[in-house]
């Protein structure tokens, strides 16, 4: 199981509206729909086999968002929880939003 997160750069230790994830694949699914052209940008484009290659070592990855102080951060569930020292569900935004369609 993976875990999918944000995190504010200046509070690390707290993972905020955590999404379960099965496998790399809805991993990847939920980052990809994330990070769509409507939305957000990256430098370098998500692609499955950078999500395989980033979760590869079972250390939790963080992309920064750039214009915002906040990160997402995923990674294998233990490996989240040992870099976190809790959890914020928020209902602030809806994930809908910012999902391509």
């Amino acid at each position: 199981m993976f875990l999918i997160g944000f995190i504010k750069n200046d509070e690390p230790r707290t993972l905020i509206n955590p999404v379960m994830c099965r496998n790399e694949t809805e991993v990847y699914t939920w980052l990809a729909s994330f990070f769509n052209d409507e939305n957000f940008s990256l430098d370098k484009p998500i692609t499955q086999q950078s999500v395989t290659e980033s979760l590869s070592d079972g250390a939790p990855v963080l992309v920064p968002i750039n214009g915002y102080s906040v990160a997402i951060m995923f990674g294998e569930d233990g490996a989240i929880q040992n870099s976190t020292e809790r959890f914020v569900h928020t209902d602030l935004f809806n994930y809908e939003d910012y999902m391509a369609n």
